[in-house]
């Protein structure tokens, strides 16, 4: 199975994002895509279903093909949440702060997913980082199989940083070199090889641990004795 992701530059401007995109799944479907997991780009969201897996964007139009399942981040809610997806099985979807929110990854594993996709959107690079490595640590323990989607070219602060990266059992299979579009093309066989057994669930990076903190209006905690005097 070929699976190839989406990593989208952010252009300010709906009908230039668009463009983009169907060219980069324009490309994925040409390269033998089975799977295109597209980034959480703003113009993709419009989708009311709230359907992970759609057969058509408005946005993209004819770039679309009906032996390819096209998986859109946009329209994912906030949370985590597993669904059965064709070609990859029992998937996780986590969304925003619940990449980083042991309670939600928590939950998620006890349907023990094949894989699991990660939009974090984050918000500067070091988020970024942390986040491909939690990613690798996921693999061993959360699913197999675990995708980074994301948008770049955001503002510090906002959402969109990059760091769009696919791993198998603690090994990249495919990661972006920068901070320009790209689609990672990853072979991965089938059935999603899982591991044996699976891992505890690694800690959350303290960087993550504070964003989530903070959007949820606590102070971070620490694991050490703090002296404020």
């Amino acid at each position: 199975m070929q699976i190839a992701v989406i990593q989208h530059v952010l252009r300010g401007d709906d009908q230039e994002d668009a463009a983009a995109l169907a060219n980069a799944a324009a490309d994925a479907t040409d390269m033998g895509a089975d799977v295109v997991v597209f980034p959480p780009a703003p113009v993709l969201a419009d989708d009311s279903s709230g359907d992970p897996v759609a057969k058509l964007f408005e946005a993209i139009g004819e770039s679309q093909s009906e032996s390819v399942v096209y998986i859109n981040t946009a329209v994912v809610t906030q949370g985590g949440h597993v669904a059965a997806i064709p070609q990859l099985g029992q998937t996780a979807l986590l969304v925003s702060d619940a990449c980083a929110d042991g309670a939600e990854i928590l939950s998620v594993s006890g349907k023990k997913p094949q894989v699991a996709i990660l939009s974090p959107r984050s918000e500067n690079d070091l988020q970024a980082e942390a986040i491909t490595e939690f990613a690798l640590d996921l693999s061993s323990s959360l699913a197999g199989l675990v995708i980074v989607a994301e948008c770049t070219g955001a503002e510090p602060g906002e959402p969109g940083h990059g760091g769009s990266v696919i791993v198998h059992l603690g090994e990249v299979i495919a990661e972006s070199m920068g901070d320009g579009d790209e689609t990672l093309v990853a072979e991965i066989e089938t059935p999603i090889a899982q591991p044996e057994p699976r891992e505890l669930l690694p800690k959350v990076p303290t960087i993550l641990a504070d964003r989530v903190a903070y959007h949820q209006g606590r102070k971070p905690s620490v694991d050490y004795p703090a002296d404020l005097s």
